[in-house]
């Protein structure tokens, strides 16, 4: 079973059982797999998917470049490679005529997902495990010129982990006061500090 790790928070990296895949052929497979995996919830049609992609493109062929792009992926992430079976089983992409969507019951790690759930915990341990996993701004240096709605999302996605990232340490710096564990407070005032200096919850810790 081929295990698929995406890591969004800072650059986005994926492998493939360890490997580093690079052979995408645009930033709008990466984008692709990117917004299905984040936004795993439900299916989404294909129109949408199109339309978020390519906006400033006719509809049928909007919908032509989403299916060569999907075909594309497909076959990196293993699950239909060209003229062979699929490698992962199951698959990571559920597709159908009409929608696509990643399937959460595949293989597969995703840094957003785990960062959401251990931040959402409150214990020291978890918190911890959380904020090591942020290690930058969601989809730190990836861009798409050509689609508002998709750079719209991703700032909208990007806005809502930083307010997470910020919870989790005010969290920790709390606990580690409660604790007596003082120079750990500082710490992470500090690093939030380093995000927003402005911060008065940090300034109050350092105080």
């Amino acid at each position: 079973m081929a295990h698929l790790s995406l890591s969004c928070l800072g650059p986005f990296q994926v492998t493939l059982d360890g490997q580093p895949l690079t052979s995408f052929k645009s930033n709008k497979v990466r984008a692709l797999l990117v917004y299905l995996a984040v936004e795993a919830d439900r299916p989404h049609p294909r129109e949408v998917l199109a339309g978020l992609l390519w906006p400033d493109w006719p509809d049928r062929d909007a919908l032509s470049n989403l299916r060569y792009s999907l075909s594309d992926l497909r076959g990196i992430i293993g699950d239909r490679a060209r003229g062979q079976d699929a490698d992962a089983d199951p698959p990571f992409l559920l597709v159908t005529r009409d929608s696509l969507q990643f399937n959460t019951a595949s293989d597969y790690w995703l840094d957003v997902a785990t960062f959401a759930e251990l931040s959402s915990l409150k214990n020291v341990t978890s918190l911890e495990e959380a904020v090591a996993l942020y290690q930058g701004d969601f989809m730190e240096g990836f861009s798409l010129g050509d689609s508002a709605l998709f750079e719209e999302w991703v700032l909208v996605t990007r806005e809502r982990l930083a307010r997470q990232f910020s919870a989790a340490l005010h969290h920790l710096a709390s606990a580690y006061q409660q604790r007596g564990e003082y120079d750990r407070a500082q710490s992470a005032a500090r690093r939030q500090l380093e995000r927003d200096p402005w911060d008065e919850i940090a300034h109050q810790v350092l105080m």
